[in-house]
């Protein structure tokens, strides 16, 4: 055991001795200096003694060597700290940026028909009628070559309205009476007429009234033309004569004597093409244009009429003729034909859900009368008629109540929610960030797309 310690002793000596040597500077500048003089020698020296302090200076610096480590582990330390800091603001930025996409898919359901009935009440239980009549006349005008002479004796006819002031007894006139015009040509009444009295309102009287149709006395066309005012000649020099009056309603027309040139059967045939073409599509044109909205007009829920303003018997080949058309056309209101659909083909479905459904491009079913010779009045209570063609019947779910039934729950719920409501078909939902997992608790970061 003492050997030990007298070998540690002398090994510890020599560690103290190793700093003390410092032979080897001088060894090593001579060596260096060989071909130098004595000043250059000593600045070798000088150099030499600096240089070889600085391998101790060396191993002095292991100190600072040591202190870099320590920086180093501080480095650690501030990466995983800022590694922390990171990961807490994107979690917090994802809660705040935090947004959920649903893209729904709504249910529908394909509906065919041909010639399926369906009928319509004019009454409604709403502010408006279920179906609405409207009536338009227009007129055209086409010149025309007639090839067909004639002899003829035709008187001029017209319409006229009789006026009531003189009396609040009604006042008759019979057949036969004659009626004078403003120019002092002479018609004829064809029946017996009874002109209503007048009526009283706020002190004032308003005259009774009548329409009637009047014919030249004699025949010729001196008495087509459109004269104002007529007066019954038996009342002249009476106070009757300026009380019971009559006013112009339609034109006289069709007066003729002699040869004439009248309409051939090509002529007729052409007429009526233009009539129920040209003419019928123009109107129809200016009806569409002011439909009300929420009524649908389809174009064969119309009927046509027309007729030429006179007989056309011209003295000369060369004519104008005048082509009077007037269609009526029957109006549905858009919200009763969806009721009337659903309540047929869609029969099964009740309560809140009939609120969804909607049904969209009506205009392009086929609709005919039932009844051909169908005829529309402004006093029409209903109509009848047949529908063809193809719809898509399609739910409109509710968002904003769906929105609310949404919000907050985990995205692995939502499945049943949607089940719910019977006109989702399918959902499909996008939250960002990727990791969160439940949807928003804001109403404003929820957007549901209806696909």
């Amino acid at each position: 055991m003492p050997r030990i310690i007298l070998e540690d002793i002398k090994l510890n000596n020599k560690k103290k001795v190793l700093p003390k040597k410092e032979e080897p500077i001088f060894i090593e500048t001579k060596n260096i200096q060989k071909d130098f003089n004595a000043d250059n020698l000593k600045d070798s020296k000088f150099d030499n003694y600096f240089n070889k302090k600085s391998p101790v200076k060396q191993k002095i610096r292991r100190t600072p060597y040591l202190k870099n480590k320590i920086g180093g582990s501080n480095r650690l330390l501030y990466v995983f700290l800022g590694f922390i800091f990171i990961a807490v603001l994107v979690y917090f930025g994802g809660i705040y940026f935090q947004k959920a996409d649903i893209t729904i898919t709504p249910k529908h359901q394909l509906i065919n028909y041909n010639n399926k009935p369906f009928n319509i009440l004019k009454e409604s239980n709403g502010e408006t009628d279920d179906i609405m009549v409207m009536i338009y006349t227009d007129k055209v005008s086409k010149k025309m070559i007639l090839t067909e002479p004639k002899d003829v004796s035709v008187k001029s006819a017209g319409s006229v309205v009789l006026y009531n002031e003189f009396s609040a007894k009604p006042q008759k006139i019979p057949s036969g009476t004659f009626i004078a015009d403003n120019e002092g040509k002479t018609y004829k009444t064809e029946s017996a007429i009874t002109i209503p009295g007048y009526t009283t309102e706020n002190k004032k009287n308003i005259p009774g009234q009548i329409t009637i149709n009047l014919s030249a006395f004699l025949p010729g066309d001196t008495y087509n033309g459109s004269p104002t005012d007529f007066y019954i000649t038996s009342y002249k020099g009476t106070t009757k004569y300026n009380k019971i009056y009559g006013k112009l309603k339609s034109p006289f027309v069709g007066g003729a004597l002699g040869t004439v040139y009248t309409f051939s059967d090509m002529d007729i045939k052409n007429i009526d093409e233009l009539a129920k073409t040209s003419l019928r599509n123009d109107i129809f044109k200016k009806v569409q244009s002011s439909v009300y909205p929420g009524y649908i007009l389809y174009p064969d829920a119309s009927t046509f009429s027309y007729k030429v303003l006179d007989n056309n018997l011209s003295k000369t080949p060369e004519s104008e003729v005048q082509i009077e058309g007037t269609l009526s056309v029957i109006l549905i209101k858009e919200k009763s034909l969806i009721n009337n659909i659903i309540k047929i083909s869609l029969s099964q479905i009740t309560g809140v859900e009939l609120k969804e459904i909607n049904i969209s491009d009506l205009s392009k079913l086929t609709f005919n009368f039932i009844n051909k010779d169908q005829v529309i009045s402004k006093d029409i209570s209903s109509v009848s008629f047949y529908l063809s063609g193809s719809l898509d019947a399609m739910w409109n779910p509710d968002v904003e109540l769906l929105k609310t039934k949404l919000i907050g729950i985990n995205k692995g719920n939502a499945p049943s929610i949607f089940r719910q409501d019977p006109g989702v078909s399918s959902a499909l939902i996008n939250i960002f960030p990727i990791w969160q997992k439940s949807i928003p608790n804001d109403l404003s970061k929820i957007n549901i797309i209806l696909k």
